[in-house]
């Protein structure tokens, strides 16, 4: 007695045995590239690998231990920014801070353009000012304070409990 088997089914068959490369001719060569592509074969002696290219970044282990062991200040303080501080206090090769540009805005005093996220009180911007900041603007509904600030004072002003944030000023907002 025949089997009956449902058309879908084989015709899904047929199309996964086109995929995997079957055929119904078993004695066929496999087909053979174009003319035009070059064979590939591999080297009769194996090739060492070449040597790593010096690297600007860090391997991941270091920047990975650096972030696991900030201080809770310290997580509230952008990356980028955090760099610019350790760089200031000369630990930045040591935390494993990559090489190069942080796109953080500083100016000649060794202040940085930041985005402090919190409740913006008259408290906190007199914080701001007494750490040697100086507030370029104020959003209380944004919950935002641009500040020129000296880099040392940052994570002074993260640890204050009504800042959720320092941040790198987005371009195109406040100014000099």
């Amino acid at each position: 007695m025949p089997i009956h088997v449902p058309r879908a089914a084989v015709i899904v068959f047929v199309s996964a045995a086109a995929a995997v490369g079957c055929s119904n001719a078993p004695d066929e060569p496999p087909p053979r590239p174009p003319a035009s592509v070059p064979a590939v074969s591999a080297p009769a002696t194996p090739v060492a690998a070449p040597p790593p290219a010096a690297a600007s970044t860090p391997a991941p282990g270091p920047v990975i231990d650096e972030k696991s062991s900030r201080s809770p200040a310290q997580r509230k303080i952008n990356s980028q920014v955090l760099y610019e501080v350790y760089r200031a206090q000369g630990v930045a090769a040591a935390k494993g801070v990559p090489s190069g540009p942080t796109g953080v805005e500083l100016d000649k005093n060794k202040r940085a353009l930041v985005d402090v996220r919190a409740v913006v009180t008259p408290a906190l911007e007199k914080t701001v000012r007494e750490l040697g900041g100086t507030v370029v603007s104020t959003s209380v509904e944004a919950h935002s304070i641009i500040a020129w600030m000296p880099v040392l004072a940052l994570e002074r002003l993260a640890g204050d409990p009504e800042v959720r944030a320092i941040e790198p000023r987005a371009r195109g907002g406040g100014g000099r």
